[in-house]
C-alpha cells in the first residue's frame, strides 16, 4: 500500500513489483471504493487484496473483483444520487411534532433499535452503530455531521422518535456531495410521512449548505428505496460489501 500522490484521500494497492493494482480509500477497519486499475487482471487484484487487506471489510462496485474473491457478500446495495436541481416542498408536521437539531440520546437509540429490528435488510441496530454516530458528534470521526441536513424527529412528549444523519462533503465519492448516513423512524412514528419529511429536510439542507448533490447507498430489498425514487434520486453504482478473512 502507498498513498496516492494525486489524491491524499485515496491509497494505492500495489503488487510486489510496484505496479498499481487498485485505488481505494483505506480506513482502520475497511477498504472502501476499491477500484481495480485499468488493464490489470482482476484475479491478480483479488490475490493482492486477500493478502494486504486481510481482516478488513471491502466495498467495491466491481462485480468481477467480487467474483474473483469468491467470498460471500454481507451487503449488496445501490448508490443513489440527487442533483438538488428540483427540491420537494418543505413538509408541515402534525401538531406537537418537530424537527430538532441533529444529535444523539437514549430515546433515539431505542427508536432506531426498534426500527432496525431482526430481519431488516440492513440488519439490527448494534452498539457499534451507536458508537459510530457518537464518534461523529463527539469527535467528527470519520466525518462530522452536516448540521443543515441533519435533524432529530421529536414527538409531542419531547422524546426523539427518529432522525436523518448526513455528512458532507464526503471523501469516499468521486464527486462532491452530501451523504445520508442514516435515516430511520421508530415504530411508534411510522406510517405518518415522517420518513419523507426527514428526507426532504436532508435534501433542502444539503442545498442550503452549498453542496451540489445528496447521495446514499440503499440495501437491496429495503422498502426505503421507494422513498428515494419518489424524491428523484438516480442510480449511480452498485456497492458490494465483502468481509475479508484474516488469513
Amino acid at each position: 500500500m502507498r498513498p496516492d500522490d494525486l489524491d491524499p484521500a485515496h491509497s494505492l494497492l500495489c503488487g510486489d513489483d510496484g505496479t498499481v493494482l487498485a485505488r481505494l480509500i483505506l480506513r482502520h477497519d475497511a477498504a472502501e471504493a476499491v477500484r481495480p486499475a485499468a488493464g490489470v487482471p482482476v484475479g491478480k487484484v483479488a490475490d493482492q487484496v486477500r493478502r494486504d487487506l486481510a481482516g478488513l471489510t471491502l466495498e467495491t462496485s466491481d462485480d468481477g473483483l467480487v467474483a474473483a474473491l469468491g467470498l460471500p457478500l454481507s451487503r449488496a446495495a445501490t448508490e443513489l444520487r440527487h442533483d438538488l436541481a428540483e427540491l420537494p416542498a418543505p413538509v408541515a408536521l402534525p401538531d406537537g411534532w418537530s424537527l430538532a437539531e441533529g444529535g444523539w440520546d437514549d430515546d433515539l437509540a431505542s427508536a432506531l433499535a426498534a426500527a432496525y429490528a431482526p430481519g431488516h435488510p440492513d440488519g439490527g441496530w448494534t452498539e457499534n452503530d451507536t458508537g459510530q454516530v457518537r464518534a461523529m458528534f463527539d469527535k467528527g470521526d470519520p466525518v462530522p455531521p452536516l448540521s443543515p441536513a441533519s435533524a432529530r424527529l421529536v414527538g409531542p412528549d419531547g422524546r426523539s422518535a427518529g432522525h436523518v444523519l448526513c455528512a458532507g462533503p464526503v471523501p469516499w465519492t468521486d464527486y462532491r456531495c452530501a451523504w445520508v448516513l442514516n435515516l430511520g423512524v421508530g415504530p411508534q412514528a411510522q406510517g405518518r410521512g415522517f420518513g419523507w419529511a426527514l428526507l426532504v429536510h436532508a435534501l433542502r439542507g444539503s442545498h442550503a449548505a452549498g453542496l451540489p448533490a445528496l447521495a446514499l447507498a440503499v440495501t437491496d430489498g429495503n422498502p426505503a428505496r421507494r422513498l428515494y425514487d419518489r424524491a428523484g434520486f438516480q442510480p449511480v453504482a452498485r456497492v458490494l460489501t465483502v468481509p475479508l478473512p484474516t488469513g
